[in-house]
C-alpha cells in the first residue's frame, strides 16, 4: 500500500511538474509577445504591418531576406557591425511574430516584393539596394532582382536552397529519414509546443548570441509561426513556377557561400539522419546547386569550411567580411570557385 502511494504520488508530481513547465514556457511566450523588442519597429500601410529593424544611417543599404520561418534577430549580430558604416535592414513576413496582413494571406513572390518596397517607402530609400538572402530566402531575392532589375546592385546568397525546389523535394521524399521542410516544421511545432526550445536549443550545436538568444527562443517556441511557415511553404511552388516566366536575372554581381559538405553531413546526422542518408542527402543538394551558379554571369561561389548549414550563427564574421567586399567590388569574371 506505501509503495504504491508513493509511486502514485510520484508519478502525480512528474505530470503536474512537467504541465506547470508547459503552462509557464507558453505564458512567458505571450508575455514576450505583448512587447515587440525596442530593437525594432513597424511599417504599417493599407492592411499590412510589418516589423523591422534597421541599423546603420548612410552609405549602401543592404536588406536581408531569411528563410521561410527563421528568425530575424538571428542576424542581429552581424546586422550591428554593418550598420557602422552602412545601413542594413532585417524584416519578418507576414504571419511570423509582429508582423501581419489584413489582406488575402496568399503568399506570392510579387507580395513579398511589395512588403520590402513598403518598408524601403517608410524609410525613404530611392538607391539601389544589395540583397543578402538565406536559404529559402533565396527565392524571394532572385525574383525581386529579376521584377527590379534597376534597384538591386548585388546580391549575396547564403546556404541557398536549390531553386529546383520540387526536384529537391522529391529526391528528399526518396531518402529514408530525411523530412522534407513542411514535416520539419510539423515536428518542431510539437516541440515547440512543449517548451523543449527553453531546454534544447533549436540549433544544435550552434551558439546563439547572448544579446538575442532570448528573442530567438521566443520565436521559435512561438506555435503560431509553423503555422505560417507550413502555409508559405505549400505556397512556394506555385510561386517558383510563376518566377520562371518573368524576366531575365540582371548582370549584377553575385555572390554565394556554400556549407562545407561534410560539416553539412554532420550536421543533419546531429538532428537525427543516418550517415548514410546524409551522404545522400549532401550529393542531391551539391548536383542541384549547380543551376544557382549560372544565375548571372557574374556569378562567384565560395565553400566555408567548417561551417554547417547555419553559416550566419557558425561564421558570422565570414558573412561581414562578404557583405563589405560585395559593397567595394566590381563585377568579377564567370563561376570562380573557392573555399575559405
Amino acid at each position: 500500500m506505501g509503495a504504491f502511494f508513493y509511486a502514485s504520488a510520484s508519478i502525480i508530481l512528474v505530470i503536474a511538474s512537467v504541465c506547470s513547465f508547459i503552462f509557464i514556457s507558453r505564458y512567458r511566450n505571450y508575455k514576450w509577445f505583448d512587447a515587440p523588442p525596442s530593437e525594432g519597429k513597424f511599417a504599417d500601410s493599407k492592411g499590412k504591418k510589418l516589423f523591422y529593424r534597421v541599423k546603420g544611417k548612410g552609405g549602401a543599404v543592404i536588406i536581408v531576406f531569411g528563410a521561410i520561418g527563421s528568425s530575424q534577430a538571428e542576424w542581429w549580430p552581424i546586422q550591428n557591425e554593418i550598420g557602422q558604416n552602412c545601413r542594413m535592414i532585417t524584416f519578418d513576413r507576414p504571419g511570423f511574430d509582429w508582423s501581419i496582413s489584413e489582406e488575402d494571406d496568399t503568399k506570392t513572390l510579387e507580395s513579398i516584393s511589395e512588403e520590402l518596397k513598403l518598408i524601403l517607402k517608410f524609410e525613404r530609400i530611392r538607391k539601389p539596394v544589395y540583397l543578402v538572402a538565406y536559404g529559402t530566402g533565396a527565392f524571394y531575392a532572385r525574383h525581386y532582382a529579376k521584377s527590379h532589375p534597376e534597384k538591386v546592385s548585388g546580391m549575396l546568397l547564403v546556404n541557398p536552397m536549390p531553386f529546383r525546389y520540387s526536384e529537391w523535394k522529391e529526391a528528399v521524399k526518396n531518402i529514408d529519414e530525411c523530412p522534407d521542410l513542411t514535416e520539419t516544421a510539423k515536428k518542431r511545432k510539437k516541440l515547440a509546443s512543449k517548451g523543449i526550445y527553453r531546454l534544447s536549443s533549436p540549433f544544435k550545436g550552434y551558439k546563439l548570441d547572448k544579446r538575442y538568444k532570448r528573442h530567438i527562443v521566443e520565436h521559435y517556441i512561438r506555435t503560431a509561426n509553423y503555422d505560417t511557415m507550413i502555409d508559405e511553404l505549400d505556397q512556394v511552388e506555385t510561386a517558383l513556377k510563376e518566377a520562371s516566366a518573368s524576366e531575365d536575372f540582371p548582370e549584377i554581381p553575385v555572390r554565394i557561400l556554400f556549407p562545407s559538405g561534410e560539416s553539412l553531413i554532420r550536421n543533419w546526422v546531429r538532428n537525427g539522419i543516418s550517415e548514410y542518408s546524409a551522404r545522400q542527402l549532401q550529393r542531391v543538394y551539391e548536383d542541384l546547386s549547380k543551376d544557382i551558379m549560372r544565375i548571372s554571369p557574374y556569378t562567384t561561389s565560395t565553400e566555408i569550411i567548417g561551417s554547417g548549414e547555419y553559416i550566419h550563427l557558425s561564421k558570422p564574421e565570414i558573412i561581414i567580411q562578404e557583405i563589405r567586399q560585395m559593397i567595394s567590388a566590381k563585377k568579377g569574371k564567370k563561376h570562380k570557385i573557392s573555399a575559405v
